[in-house]
Parts: structure tokens; sequence; C-alpha cells
């Protein structure tokens, strides 16, 4: 069953891996939970900032040394066992000493924490997202008046890469805290989305406006309607990347799973017999039919243009051999431009022929198509023709077509 409410977090989810979507928000086995260093990392540094800004804004400046303090006690909680590092060179006290150093640079440049008027640090809110009937809840790190009567959005960030205002995840993330405030706080109208990056000692800040917000909206609309889709359909077709390491769910994952159960298999000595070996034996089978076949393609490729060369400096259009005949024919084509060719021409010609009447039908069918029953028909105007001109490459084509003898296989 879906859940009743979702979040930034949980979105991201679904568009990274829908298939831990639904372990993480709809299945909800129970595993042991795997942590990466840089999320307790975040964790630990935002818990300490919370306080820090919470205690600041009454005028009380938590001493340094106490906030170090804070975060280390932090660490003392996290299982060591469970966090996946994600390489040979850092190790667990590296993340703790990054985090420190990161703490500790802001406290020096923001002391004594008093932004504006504190609203609200770890603010939890949440909206119904408009034209839907979808909760989406938001934890907005820090929310402040500020002297001229604006509001800012703040979130911190302790990771490596800095984002931009324009990349997706920023726009997702900032848009939804500030449709939550939004909603939450109708009388402000100016208001700044600032993400501060720890690491890199540096403000990341814009304002989004009503259309930027109404093309979130819909673009969040189309991954919630996806979500209903792939519940309705229980389609939650696994994504593999980088980020499984860290997955929880990795050893109970379709995309994964088998892997797991043949190197437990191969280390308690198996006799070959299980399904999961099995099917093993069948995909080793099934690469080396595939690479066999990739190598004859290549090699039926390079006899293809040996073919066209020879036919063309022979003048004929069939060669014989022994077992049966090759036809070659060599001629001139013309093909519409294609999206990947050129993505911005193939979208004007889509709106060019949009555009006349009766044609869209042939086109958004297929390019050749249209090109066999309109243009070759001689469907258009001749201010048709001289429109679709520039929209049209015209080359060789060559094609060759092996025709084996039925004699041949008749006497085998």
């Amino acid at each position: 069953m879906l859940p009743k409410s979702f979040s930034h977090s949980s979105l991201g989810t679904y568009r990274n891996c829908p298939r831990q979507f639904k372990f993480q928000y709809i299945e909800k086995p129970v595993v042991r939970r795997k942590i990466s260093p840089q999320a307790f990392l975040g964790m630990a540094v935002h818990k300490a900032l919370s306080q820090l800004y919470k205690m600041g804004a009454d005028g009380v400046v938590w001493p340094e040394n106490d906030v170090v303090e804070f975060y280390a006690k932090e660490w003392d909680k996290v299982d060591l066992e469970s966090l996946v590092l994600p390489s040979d060179y850092y190790t667990v006290d590296d993340y703790i000493r990054i985090g420190r150093e990161a703490l500790v640079r802001h406290y020096h440049k923001y002391k004594p924490f008093k932004h504006g008027v504190l609203i609200g640090a770890e603010l939890s809110l949440q909206f119904t997202l408009p034209g839907t009937q979808f909760i989406i809840r938001t934890i907005i790190d820090r929310l402040s008046k500020k002297d001229d009567g604006s509001l800012e959005i703040c979130d911190y960030k302790t990771g490596q890469h800095m984002l931009r205002t324009h990349d997706l995840d920023f726009r997702y993330q900032m848009g939804l805290y500030l449709l939550s405030v939004q909603a939450s706080y109708p009388q402000f109208n100016d208001i700044d989305l600032v993400q501060i990056y720890l690491r890199q000692d540096e403000e990341v800040a814009c304002r989004m406006s009503p259309d930027e917000l109404d093309e979130l909206t819909e673009q969040v609309r189309l991954t919630l309607a996806a979500i209903v889709a792939a519940e309705r359909n229980d389609n939650f077709p696994p994504t593999e990347s980088a980020l499984c390491a860290y997955c929880s769910y990795e050893e109970l994952c379709p995309a994964r799973r088998h892997r797991f159960t043949m190197e437990v298999l191969e280390k308690e000595d198996s006799d070959g017999s299980t399904p999961e070996e099995k099917a093993a034996e069948k995909a080793e089978a099934m690469i080396g039919v595939h690479l066999k076949i990739k190598e004859l393609e290549a090699e039926k490729r390079l006899l293809k243009e040996d073919l066209i060369e020879l036919a063309r400096e022979l003048d004929v259009s069939k060669i014989f051999a022994k077992s049966g005949r090759v036809d070659v024919r060599i001629g001139q084509e013309e093909k519409l431009i294609t999206r990947t060719v050129d993505q911005k021409a193939h979208a004007d010609l889509n709106a060019l022929v949009g555009g006349w009447e009766g044609m869209d039908p042939f086109f958004e069918l297929n390019g050749n198509e249209f090109m066999k029953k309109v243009y070759l028909a001689g469907r258009l105007t001749d201010e048709q023709r001289d429109q679709l001109e520039e929209y049209i490459k015209r080359g060789e084509r060559a094609v060759v077509t092996p025709r084996p003898s039925r004699k041949r296989f008749d006497s085998e």
C-alpha cells in the first residue's frame, strides 16, 4: 500500500530506484540498515547546527568546545559495523574530522547565530500538492525572517559536490520547501532559497518565480502519477548505480540477489544442482552465444562494406557464389532529420509538420512513413516542400541481401 504522504527524500528514492522505493515505503522488510559515513556526518552536523541556531535566536552563544563535544557524542551512537565506507583511503575517523572541521569553520563565520528572527530550526511542515490529494512533508533546516521582512529558507549541505540553482536536485528540494512555507505562511511574498555548503564554505541562493513553481509542481505531479501507476501494475524495476553499495535492501533486490546467493554457494562448495547454479550455468552459456553473435555481426559488417565496394567497382547488382548470390542495391535516399542527430531541429520539424492540417498522424507514427505516404506520394504543396527542405538529409543507401541457394540446403 502506498504511503499516505511523500517527501523530497521519498520522491528522490523513486527517481533513483523504483525497487528501493517499494522496499522502503511499501513492503518494509526487516533488514540490517546500511549507513554511509557521509550521511551520518550530515545528520550529526545538522543536529549541532539546529541546537546552535535555536540558542542563538535567544541571544545565547553555545561555546565552541561544547558544540564540538556534542558533535563527537553523536558519532558514539552509530553502529560502526553498519557503516559502508566508499573508499579504502577514507576511514571513519576521516569523516568525523571532516564534519568537525566544517562545523568549526561555520561556527567562526556565522557567530553569534542570530540571523534575523528564527521561525524554526528542523521545522516540520506539510501541504497538499496543488491539483492533487497528495500530502508533501518537508523538514526545513532553518527558516528565518530577515530584517527587510522577507523570509529565508536555509538548507545545510555537507557533501563534496555543490549544486547550482538550475540543477534538478536543487529545484526539487528547495521548490518543495518553498511550496510548504507558502502554504504555512501565506503572508510572506518575498522568500529566498539558500543552500549552505559547509565543506566548501559557500552559499548558493536564488528565488523561484511563480512559473518555475508551476513547472516544478507539474513535474512532481507526474512523478506521483508514475508511482501510483507503478503500484497499480506492481511495476517497480530496479535501477543499478553506485548508490547500490549503500542500499539496505541489496541482498533482496532482484537485480543483485542472485549474485549474493552464488557467493554463498561457492563458499559452501555446493554440488551445482541448485536452481541458482543452473541459472548461472545458462547465463554463462547465453553470454558465450552473445559474444559469438557480436563477433559474427562485426565480420558481417566488414563483408558488407567489401561487397558494396566490389559491386560499385564491377558495376553489378548481383554477386554470385557457389552456394547462392548476394544482391547489392546502391541508390540515393531522402530521410527526415532524427532526434538523435539534432534534437532542436527535430523539435522544430515536429512543430512545423504539426501545423499542417491532416499531416501529424503520419509524422507522429513514423518519419519513414511520412516520407513514403506524404512526401514521396506528392501530397505536399510546393510551399510545404520548400519549408521541409532544410530538415531532409540526402545520401547514398546500400542494401546488401544474402540469398543462399535452395539446392544447397536440399543436398544437405
